[in-house]
């Protein structure tokens, strides 16, 4: 399931530690990128531990003995991890920065140039491989595509279960249709909403003005949609409305907790209690639900990292190829057709009728594709 973080990824303990194991190369770049890069950012050299500079400088020094493919430093992004290290106005140690400078020099000399190098998506071992191309901009017709897949978990069915399901606090989507795909939540529509059905409420994709902030991302008032039936769920005296729900935070949701980009789940919360009140403007009541996190699951500080420095990047490429996608079916529409207008005298004569080219029409073809157009 590539679009989750721990698609195509063996679980860290496995990984071996060598510069020729791609798993490795993706877990260093990520370390410098995600963890040790932030520090350097805030604090200056200072900021990293000893270990962790001694470790970098192992790690450097062995990348300049070794002969790694291009493949391996496109897929692990481990060329725009060292460029974090040596750009301008980069605040890391000097010895460190020579020494991703040294490793630079050399894949240049050895590949070229380094920056144009394309983010790897839709091929082989990228996030989107086999689930979508740039050309999917039909949301129907990608749906039905999938489904004929074997394993298939789009059924709205898979997703109204109580629990996890499987998935980790922190796995991330580029958007909510891929969420769906995978079979976390009901629906792919962006607007997200309470997961549910007659027995309970299983899941909550947040966005826009739905999060009231708390003092913490462990605790947090959720403001339901008017017409979301799945607020009653949420708040019926009975023992299913109990269970834990998943919930999801969506970058359009003005919080201090939402992802940069895409959707992230966020673990499993309880609801502890809620309030009814009517909407000043539409006198319309509006429920707040109060919900808790449960102290089980992995810890807020590790989740919020996410999306990860080449998730966005997978996410702003995708946005970046739909788009042109987009432009170039509309430059390669149907040509232009002129309608000549027929010119009446005023007197309504019809003799005087006459057909004019000096005011034009045109008519375009309707492109199919862009019906239902996602994003």
């Amino acid at each position: 399931m590539a679009m989750i973080i721990r698609s195509g990824r063996r679980d860290e303990s496995k990984i071996q530690d060598s510069v020729y194991d791609l798993d490795y190369l993706r877990h260093q770049s990520r370390w410098i990128r995600d963890d040790l890069d932030p520090q350097v950012a805030r604090s200056g050299p200072d900021a990293l531990h000893s270990d962790d500079c001694l470790k970098l400088d192992e790690f450097l020094r062995r990348l300049l003995t070794s002969n790694i493919s291009l493949d391996d430093i496109r897929f692990s992004r481990l060329h725009k991890a060292l460029a974090t290290i040596s750009g301008q106005a980069t605040r890391w140690p000097g010895r460190l920065i020579d020494r991703a400078d040294a490793v630079l020099a050399i894949w240049e000399n050895n590949y070229g140039s380094l920056k144009r190098l394309p983010i790897p998506l839709y091929e082989p071992g990228g996030r989107l491989y086999g689930i979508c191309r740039p050309e999917d901009l039909n949301r129907e017709k990608l749906i039905i595509k999938w489904l004929k897949e074997v394993g298939v978990k789009l059924s709205p069915m898979h997703a109204r279960r109580v629990g996890d399901l499987g998935f980790k606090p922190g796995d991330w989507w580029i958007n909510p249709l891929f969420a769906f795909r995978d079979g976390i939540i009901d629906s792919g529509e962006p607007a997200g909403g309470v997961v549910s059905d007659d027995r309970g409420a299983y899941a909550v994709l947040m966005t826009e003005e739905e999060e009231v902030n708390g003092p913490s991302p462990d605790a947090f008032t959720y403001r339901a949609r008017e017409h979301d039936r799945g607020r009653y769920r949420l708040t019926s005296a009975t023992r299913e409305s109990r269970q834990p729900v998943r919930i999801l935070r969506s970058h359009s949701l003005r919080s201090f907790w939402a992802p940069r980009a895409g959707i992230r789940y966020d673990g499993l919360h309880v609801v502890v209690g809620w309030s009814i009140s009517a909407s000043p403007k539409t006198k319309r009541p509006v429920y707040e639900i109060q919900f808790k996190r449960l102290d089980s699951e992995l810890k807020m500080s590790i989740v919020l990292r996410r999306p990860f420095a080449d998730e966005l990047e997978d996410y702003r490429e995708y946005k970046r190829l739909r788009q042109a996608m987009r432009e170039s079916r509309h430059e390669n529409a149907t040509p232009r057709i002129e309608v000549p207008l027929l010119e009446v005298s005023l007197d309504g004569s019809s003799g005087s009728a006459s057909f004019s080219h000096s005011r034009r029409d045109s008519i375009r073809g309707l492109q199919g594709d862009d019906v239902g157009v996602w994003h």
